[in-house]
Formats: C-alpha cells, structure tokens, sequence
C-alpha cells in the first residue's frame, strides 16, 4: 500500500518582483486541467481559494506504488516557483530502501522539491502502530 496526504499553498513567485495576477490564473487553469486528467477513484485533489490564497490538498491510496501523485507535486514546483508545502508518503512496499516502515516527507518551497526523512510519525511501528 502507498499512502499519500499533503497539501501545497500556490503562488506565482517568492519575491515581489515575479508577482503576476495573470501569471497565477494561468497556473491555477494548469493545475485544475491536470487534476481532472489525473483525477482516479482512490484519490482526492482539491484547489480551493480562501481569503486571498490558493489551497492545494492531495490525498491518495493505493495498493501498489505510483509515482504519479509526487510527479505532479514536483510539476507544481516546475509551474509555480512560489508555491510551497508538504507531502507526507508511506509506501509499506520501499524495502529496498528501508523505507516501509517510515513516512517519508517531500518538501516543495522556492521551485525545488525535496525528500527528506519524518521525525513525526516514523517509525511507524511503534510511534502509530504496535
């Protein structure tokens, strides 16, 4: 089982001189066309404007590892270099890597989008489950 849950806030740019109304109309018509493409029965993608802000949650399961849900997120740093959040994994599957127990946390701020390790919830036997 993979595991997904994050949320991004969208921005046009992380400094004054790259803001633009247009610019960010664009970005928000991109993602809406894109969660309609990705958009499955075991997923849930919701861009919502409140006071001012764009809001980005994601949340998805599925049986079997897919990359698409953090390819999208890594898409919105490409779009949207001032935008910034978190996207919480669990795949139970990464054993290769050593990952199955442990949550593992992609970071998107200043148009990069990074892996890191969770202090949070990992391991997850026993910090969640026992």
């Amino acid at each position: 089982m993979i595991e997904f849950n994050g949320w991004a806030i969208i921005r046009e740019s992380f400094n004054e001189e790259g803001e633009s109304e247009k610019l960010l109309n664009s970005i928000i018509n991109q993602i809406n066309l894109k969660i309609i493409e990705m958009d499955s029965g075991n997923e849930f993608y919701s861009l919502k404007y409140l006071n001012g802000t764009y809001h980005l949650s994601i949340m998805a399961n599925h049986n079997h590892r897919t990359e698409h849900v953090i390819e999208f997120f890594k898409w919105i740093s490409e779009i949207s270099k001032g935008s910034y959040g978190i996207l919480y994994v669990h795949d139970d599957e990464d054993i290769e890597k050593g990952n199955e127990n442990k949550f593992k946390v992609w970071s998107l701020k200043k148009g990069k989008v990074v892996e890191m390790n969770d202090v949070f919830l990992s391991p997850m036997n026993p910090e969640i489950e026992e």
